[in-house]
């Protein structure tokens, strides 16, 4: 500034000793300025044009005082056309700058949607190609079931057929004998009689023509016959008897086959009944499948029509590449995430308002803005059209500086608009339902690095020396590695952990501790007495307040899934979980962790509301994320409840010991954060290699001994829960170094012989006890385990010992 000023007072005094210099002293001054000018912006093409003008300066000095006056107009003229070409320049850049701005937004939109649509195209795919699977797995399901109820009633017939062979011909035979029987005694009987008439007849002749002596024997004679025919009279009126207990057997074996028959059509209706409901539960589930079936093609058309319309967005960026559009996108990643947030959190109508008429200022003064520019464009050109003087132009340049610093004030001016208006969308955004769900959405935006579980063996063994030494702490926590193990194997087998024993056994240690080990989350939730539902757990919907009371289990389930955490193992310690009924307060939990991942979800309200966080299902239900285990804390005493079977049935039980054997534990482990998703192939890996042994395990199992006397005397089965466990438990465990009785005889332990089932009752005597001890050996030496069933037998001594002997 102090040299343009300097320049500018010295054609001043060069007019005032010598006027007859003043047209070179104008050019001096015009020089001075065109150079000060160039100074003020450094681009190259003012740079050229102030070499030029040097150079015509230079050439301006070397002349003559009268080629001077000569060339002082013309030179004049053409710094003067300079300086105009000079602003064109500098308007046009500016012109050109606008456009490239202008242009950049247009392409970055334009990358945006295209990479949007990019992202939905392969999601739909994938929900297609899901859906497809899944429509699939139901036809051949379906198919599979018609053929299994056109071989049972197969079956059905067959056995029909046979059943009404089998009554028939019994009964024909019987009815066959008796009539026979009857004929052959009925003729004997008539025979008889009518030889005993013959000779009746014959002595009453011969009776008239003998004398009195002849006479007495003929009566002896007589005597003998009617004592026969007496016998005989019995005889008949026995066989009459016989006849008719024939005749009711008949009667029966008729009634017999008459109830038969009705039973095999009252048989046959309630197959007819149950087989048509089976058909049109299929015929339903047909139909529902065809539904399906049209909307995958409904749905299949729209993306079709969606990947024309891509392909029109392809042919318009010409031979761009998408990795070209994906590489320039790289740098704007993260302003598109923050727009994002920005745009999901819309401003209320008030706020709108008092934006829109701040925008309405903001556009005025730019209006006013571009008036002054145009005034000043006008005067330039007239400046040029009546070849003022150079200071002439530095007034004008005065006023393009007020111009300039009147723009840094509307740039100002903006700015504190921008932050008036960011301040009210917080203030908008701090009106929301779940403010806490919100910050977890800012502050945990990073996704965090993790690392690849390694062999379960190792695992394991690496993870009791990490449980065993809290660095930050300075403490150490001793457990068996059988009980390193069991808690690993529980983490395949169920989401649900109950951890029992004594006061002082570690119980609470244990969860925190592998959190801390494996670099997961750990959320402590300290049960109440008192709690009755899922409100006293997670939180609840205030109506007058429109705010959610945000639990620290409801912003437990909400971490576990932002970027920082979804990888990463998260644990949910509800300590003293049976100070009130978890049947109750934590009924939901028990229900949605028995459906399919997709589908365990819990609803928070029964309308959303606006502004709410990302990771909320249509504002109003939150998913129960898979990286989530509930691990509750057990004491049994006269102020806690005991367990419900749909509890104990759905768990994973342990029963920490109380001194545990110390070891040397390795202190140089570098801390580590295991991936998740590790952990879970990990675990699936070893369910397909160790799934046939199990498998044989089990169906040796269910043709057992213990198995009968189990549900013969006890009245104790097991059903597919306890199967799907086994499969998810036992290969963990095997491939932690277990042997395969010591997991089997710790899933008898806590799912078959606890108490309730058979430990603890009062309906069962010694010998019950003695007999299943007796199986359970046996089983144990058919099967050539390792180890001895002592958590079994420990509980079947407590059962042996209550048990009457009676």
């Amino acid at each position: 500034m102090a040299k343009r000023n300097k320049t500018k007072k010295q054609p001043v005094a060069a007019n005032a000793t010598n006027p007859s210099n003043s047209a070179t002293d104008k050019i001096g001054s015009a020089l001075a300025a065109v150079d000060n000018l160039a100074e003020s912006d450094n681009g190259s093409i003012f740079g050229a044009m102030a070499e030029k003008l040097k150079l015509a300066k230079t050439s301006h000095d070397a002349a003559s005082e009268e080629q001077k006056k000569e060339a002082s107009e013309s030179y004049g003229n053409d710094i003067q056309t300079l300086v105009g070409e000079l602003k064109k320049l500098v308007e046009k850049n500016k012109k050109i700058e606008a456009d490239n701005k202008q242009s950049l937004s247009r392409t970055k939109q334009l990358e945006e949607s295209v990479e949007e649509l990019k992202k939905k195209i392969e999601l739909e795919k994938k929900e297609l190609d899901q859906q497809s699977k899944e429509l699939l797995a139901n036809k051949k399901k379906n198919a599979e079931d018609r053929a299994e109820i056109a071989n049972k009633m197969e079956e059905l017939k067959e056995l029909e057929l046979d059943a009404e062979n089998g009554f028939a011909a019994k009964h024909m035979e019987m009815l066959e004998s008796f009539e026979e029987k009857q004929n052959k005694l009925q003729e004997s009987l008539v025979q008889k009689k009518i030889n005993l008439e013959k000779e009746v007849d014959e002595l009453t002749k011969a009776k008239q023509s003998l004398n009195e002596a002849e006479k007495a024997l003929l009566e002896a004679k007589l005597h003998e016959l009617s004592s026969k025919e007496a016998e005989l009279d019995e005889k008949e009126f026995q066989l009459n008897q016989e006849k008719i207990l024939i005749e009711r057997k008949r009667k029966q074996a008729q009634l017999t086959n008459e109830e038969a028959s009705s039973y095999k059509i009252s048989l046959k209706d309630e197959i007819e009944k149950e087989f048509t409901y089976q058909i049109s539960s299929l015929e339903n589930q047909k139909s529902n499948l065809e539904k399906q079936i049209a909307q995958y093609d409904q749905g299949e058309k729209q993306l079709l029509e969606k990947l024309s319309s891509f392909k029109d967005i392809e042919r318009q960026f010409g031979d761009t590449t998408p990795q070209q559009l994906l590489g320039d996108l790289a740098n704007y990643k993260e302003q598109v995430a923050d727009l994002k947030f920005q745009l999901n959190s819309k401003p209320s109508e008030l706020l709108a308002q008092d934006y829109s008429e701040l925008k309405n200022a903001y556009t005025e003064l730019e209006s006013h803005n571009r008036n002054m520019q145009v005034e000043l464009k006008e005067k330039d050109r007239q400046l040029n059209k009546s070849r003022k003087s150079v200071i002439d132009l530095e007034e004008l340049e005065k006023r393009r500086r007020c111009i300039e610093t009147h723009n840094k004030l509307l740039e100002a001016a903006q700015t504190d608009l921008e932050k008036r208006v960011t301040q009210l969308v917080s203030m908008q955004q701090a009106d929301s339902a779940f403010p806490a769900l919100l910050k977890l959405d800012e502050d945990l935006r990073a996704r965090g690095n993790t690392e690849s579980v390694p062999s379960l063996r190792d695992f394991a063994q690496e993870l009791q020396h990490r449980i065993a030494w809290d660095s930050d702490e300075q403490k150490e926590l001793y457990y068996r590695l059988e009980d390193i193990w069991l808690f690993i194997a529980g983490l395949a087998m169920s989401r649900l952990h109950i951890l029992q024993g004594i006061s002082g056994t570690g119980k609470t240690s244990l969860a925190l501790a592998f959190a801390r080990a494996v670099g997961g989350g750990v959320e402590t939730i300290s049960v109440q007495a008192g709690w009755r539902d899922k409100g006293d757990l997670i939180g609840h919907f205030n109506a007058f307040e429109k705010k959610f009371y945000e639990q620290d289990t409801l912003q437990a389930l909400y971490k576990a899934q932002t970027p920082a955490y979804s990888d990463r193992p998260y644990i949910v310690l509800l300590d003293e979980m049976n100070l009130s009924r978890p049947e109750q307060y934590f009924a939901e939990f028990l229900s949605a962790l028995e459906l399919d991942p997709k589908k365990r979800t819990l609803t928070l309200m029964t309308t959303g509301q606006p502004n709410g966080p990302e990771k909320l299902i249509d504002g109003r239900r939150i998913k129960i994320p898979e990286n989530v285990w509930f691990i509750g804390t057990a004491n049994h005493d006269e102020t806690t409840f005991e367990f419900a079977d749909k509890t104990y049935d759905r768990a994973h039980v342990m029963e920490l010991p109380r001194q545990p054997d110390k070891f040397e534990i390795n202190k140089d482990l570098e801390p580590v954060t295991y991936s998740f998703e590790s952990l879970e192939a990990a675990f699936e890996a070893a369910a397909n290699k160790h799934n046939s042994q199990v498998t044989k395990l089990i169906k040796a199992l269910d043709d057992s001994d213990l198995s009968i006397i189990l549900e013969e005397e006890f009245n104790v089965r097991w059903g597919n829960r306890l199967d799907r466990h086994l499969f998810k438990f036992i290969p963990v465990m095997l491939e932690c170094g277990s042997d395969l009785g010591f997991a089997l005889d710790h899933m008898l332990a806590t799912k078959v012989f606890r108490a309730g089932k058979v430990v603890g009752r009062y309906d069962i005597n010694k010998e019950n006890i003695s007999n299943l001890v007796d199986a359970l050996n046996g089983f144990w030496e058919s099967q050539g385990f390792k180890s001895k069933p002592e958590a079994s037998k420990k509980l079947l001594d407590i059962a042996k010992k209550t048990a009457s002997n009676v």
